[in-house]
């Protein structure tokens, strides 16, 4: 059977300006000057007189748009009229786009009331159009080779789609060679590719019996008819060893990705892998390994900014209606899905392991800071192994709004706040009220300073070389939002003995995490310094951190490795072993130095605390909102800044006071110098 597509109606006056063509998902039929591929209606005049259009109006579910201006169609002639969404570009564009899950569209006389023309379309695929078989007939057809501004000139009217071809369950293959057997409706032609490019009537082979596949490749295929569309593609990648039960295959046009005048990932005087914008995106196809999800189309595109220059590159996945991309977008995970995803390419174990390793202790011990989540996973490219990837969607609007539960939400990034959503009207007069010191109650109501005091503690513990540069800040667009970081990119850090402090504190300009502002403000600095004091007794104590060093490099080793190999000819980089180890004495040294550069900043003192923590049984024992782990704590914290601690009982205990301090109740702030060691007294409640 032939899978159809519903069927447009066609109607309207014969004596007047008709809708000839639309396209409401054009691809590659037309590229604008800036990159852009804008949705079109193409207008037949079949008069013996030119006709202006002005005064004319479309209409489509609910929107409408009227031409503003004179716009003449001469006699028998097209005009275009771009769907864009940017009437400020001229008469011919519209201001909206047309929905490429299918509508009526009107076209409306002058006068506001004549329904000059009616068109009803279906869902379109990419770069497919929808017209009339010729010029002001009534008959309709689909076209696969869309003609705007010219005549159309069907033959054979299109009605539907041809099925897409499916593997032959019921063949019965031998030997130990992949036997690839396709089958399609009767009477179709199946066509393939196995060198990663789009088949098409044209380009690729003409199936006729199963393939026998003694090598790793991608095979592309789609089943014709005539009278019919191509069928949708059928994509698979094929491995002689054992399929990858993990990570994302990707299949693609090898010329789209390495060719001189058109790939995207090119060296050399053309520099195509710093080209930007639509232009630069390809097609491919998508397959998440490991589950059921057949391989869905979607562009892919070179991202990042320095990174660019490395031989290994991330790349960023788009859902688009233009390629015919799912309406859910792309998958992160069970319930996640995106409109974009990136595939971010670290540059090594250095770079993997430290992004990691700051990503699980924001996310384990629930940090006052946003880090996109990423899965870490193998990419396959055309058949080939690409390297370790982190999986993860962009920090963008879509993302943004999700984890802060707003339907709109401002974005600014980089050094200069350069809005990428929204507006930066709130932003301004927050900084300058943060550069004045302004006491804490009026910054509270700009800023959530619980996230802005996280990010400068972790900040400080990398003593992150970059941190003016990745900036990426939003508050959701409504009364009473407030301003939060996204922590990013937190791989190129300080030796461990470096006074990153001394650094960051003497910057002039207004720069987040705002160090010195932290510093100066009094309030402020009692909040950092209790933090910093927690967060260096618990998530990033030498034991904590070392524990999860460990971890880190356990699980990912043989990835890491399986990286190293991949690009070990096109980049320098140290032996995840000797990432590993660095990071492991990072994690030794750093707490010490800093808490030290800290003291010496500000002139407090540091006072070692014995905080001695019950087992879990008896109850959880928290500094500053963070858990410490059973045993025994050499705290270091600063002298004139009061420590929270908060205890909470189990199940048949309760807290008969505390060893070490007056101080009664489950919670307790204490003043460090008066404290040497610290203990909650528990006891078996009473039936």
């Amino acid at each position: 059977m032939l899978s159809l597509i519903l069927t447009p109606l066609v109607a309207g006056a014969q004596n007047g300006v008709l809708i000839n063509e639309l396209q409401a998902a054009n691809r590659k039929t037309h590229v604008a000057t800036d990159g852009g591929t804008p949705d079109w209606v193409e207008l037949f005049n079949p008069t013996n007189v030119a006709v202006d259009l002005a005064g004319m109006r479309f209409a489509v579910v609910g929107r409408t748009h009227v031409i503003q201006a004179p716009l003449t169609i001469g006699a028998g002639e097209h005009s275009l009229i771009w769907f864009d969404g940017a009437p400020d570009r001229g008469t011919d564009h519209a201001g909206f786009t047309l929905p490429r899950k299918g509508g009526t569209l009107l076209l409306i006389a002058a006068d506001g009331l004549t329904v000059q023309d009616v068109f009803t379309y279906p869902a379109m695929a990419g770069d497919l159009s929808v017209g009339r078989l010729s010029d002001g007939s009534k008959a309709w057809s689909f076209f696969s080779e869309a003609t705007p501004g010219k005549p159309n000139r069907g033959d054979i009217a299109v009605h539907g789609r041809t099925a897409t071809p499916t593997i032959d369950t019921a063949f019965a293959g031998s030997g130990d060679l992949v036997v690839l057997p396709l089958i399609a409706d009767e009477g179709a032609t199946i066509r393939y590719t196995t060198d990663g490019t789009e088949p098409t009537a044209l380009n690729g082979h003409t199936y006729a019996g199963p393939l026998t596949i003694d090598h790793d490749l991608v095979v592309r295929a789609r089943a014709f008819v005539e009278g019919h569309l191509p069928s949708k593609e059928f994509c698979s990648t094929y491995h002689l060893g054992d399929a990858p039960q993990v990570g994302i295959t990707i299949a693609m046009d090898q010329a789209g990705l390495s060719d001189d005048s058109i790939g995207i990932n090119v060296e050399g005087a053309l520099a195509n892998f710093s080209r930007r914008g639509r232009t630069w995106e390809r097609l491919a196809m998508v397959k998440f390994n490991g589950t059921e999800d057949a391989p869905i189309p979607i562009g892919i595109s070179i991202h990042g900014s320095g990174s660019r220059g490395l031989a290994k590159r991330s790349f960023k996945l788009h859902a688009r209606d233009r390629y015919d991309s799912p309406v859910k977008g792309l998958r992160l995970n069970e319930t996640e899905f995106f409109q974009e995803g990136i595939l971010r390419a670290d540059a090594g174990a250095h770079t993997f392991l430290r992004n990691r390793f700051m990503e699980v202790i924001a996310t384990k011990h629930h940090l006052h800071v946003d880090v996109q989540p990423s899965r870490p996973m193998p990419l396959y490219l055309n058949g080939q192994y690409w390297g370790l990837y982190r999986w993860m969607p962009p920090k963008d609007e879509q993302w943004l709004e999700r984890i802060s539960g707003s339907e709109a939400v401002d974005v600014l990034e980089g050094p200069a706040a350069v809005v990428r959503s929204g507006s930066d009207a709130h932003f301004k007069p927050a900084v300058e009220r943060l550069m004045a010191l302004a006491p804490l109650d009026t910054l509270a109501r700009y800023f959530d300073l619980d996230n802005l005091i996280d990010l400068a503690c972790l900040d400080l513990y990398t003593g992150r070389a970059d941190h003016d540069l990745n900036v990426r800040l939003y508050r959701p667009r409504q009364h009473g939002g407030r301003w939060r970081w996204v922590m990013f990119d937190m791989d190129l850090w300080a030796p461990a003995e470096e006074n990153g402090v001394e650094r960051m504190a003497s910057g002039t300009a207004a720069e987040t995490p705002y160090i010195p502002q932290l510093l100066q403000q009094p309030e402020l600095q009692q909040k950092l310094l209790a933090r910093m004091t927690a967060l260096i007794a618990t998530a990033l104590s030498p034991a904590e951190a070392a524990s999860l060093a460990d971890s880190l490099f356990a699980s990912h080793s043989a990835a890491m490795q399986a990286d190293h190999e991949r690009w070990r000819n096109e980049m320098e980089r140290p032996d995840p072993s000797a990432s590993y180890a660095d990071l492991r004495g990072f994690t030794q040294q750093r707490p010490a130095h800093v808490m030290q550069d800290i003291a010496a900043r500000t002139g407090r003192k540091l006072k070692i605390i014995t905080v001695e923590v019950p087992s879990t049984e008896v109850g959880v024992l928290k500094i500053e909102g963070l858990t410490l782990s059973p045993g025994v704590h050499e705290v270091m914290a600063f002298n004139g800044v009061p420590i929270q601690f908060n205890f909470g009982e189990g199940v048949g205990q309760e807290l008969a006071g505390w060893k070490g301090t007056n101080e009664a109740g489950a919670t307790i702030k204490i003043e460090p110098s008066n404290l040497r060691v610290l203990r909650p007294l528990v006891r078996p409640s009473l039936p």
